[in-house]
């Protein structure tokens, strides 16, 4: 059974998609399952234009996305749940963080399990590019991808403890 990997925004529409979709697409070998979720979406909405469109630009598909909201059936198995900033990150752990067994971080601090802190350490977060310029996007885009071959050491970890990394 493949390990739950969880990326976490505020609409579930810009960045946690691009992120997750990102994701399959550098580590299709990982025996990790990618997902996201909202914690403020609403259920149903497509990704964004401009995430669609700088996804494409990478021969990536985010066509069949559609918006989640945390909930518990949608942390089920989760391993991780990655945030794109340090508000994310805290605002999960203050609402859903009790009924999660796993770890809690940022995109920008790969690894750092921000669970038994009480305070979020500085590291580089997500910008939201909702409303902006495909600009926005691209730079949204081209920073998650970089900040995902960070965690690339952390996956290959999680996927060796079943043996899932091909």
């Amino acid at each position: 059974m493949s390990q739950l990997v969880l990326f976490l925004c505020t609409g579930n529409i810009c960045r946690s998609p691009l992120a997750e979709g990102l994701a399959r697409w550098m580590f299709p070998d990982a025996g990790l399952s990618f997902a996201s979720l909202g914690l403020a979406a609403p259920e149903g909405y497509p990704a964004s234009e401009g995430s669609r469109r700088f996804a494409a630009g990478l021969g990536v598909d985010l066509g069949s996305h559609r918006s989640r909201p945390v909930t518990p059936a949608g942390l089920a198995g989760g391993l991780w749940v990655i945030g794109m900033t340090r508000s994310h990150a805290a605002m999960f752990r203050s609402r859903w963080g009790s009924g999660f067994s796993g770890s809690v971080g940022v995109l920008g601090a790969p690894g750092l399990d921000l669970t038994g802190l009480g305070h979020s350490p500085e590291m580089e977060e997500v910008a939201d590019p909702y409303g902006g310029a495909f600009e926005d996007y691209d730079r949204c885009g081209t920073q998650i991808q970089r900040l995902l071959a960070g965690w690339e050491p952390v996956f290959r970890n999680l996927a060796s403890q079943t043996g899932d990394w091909e």
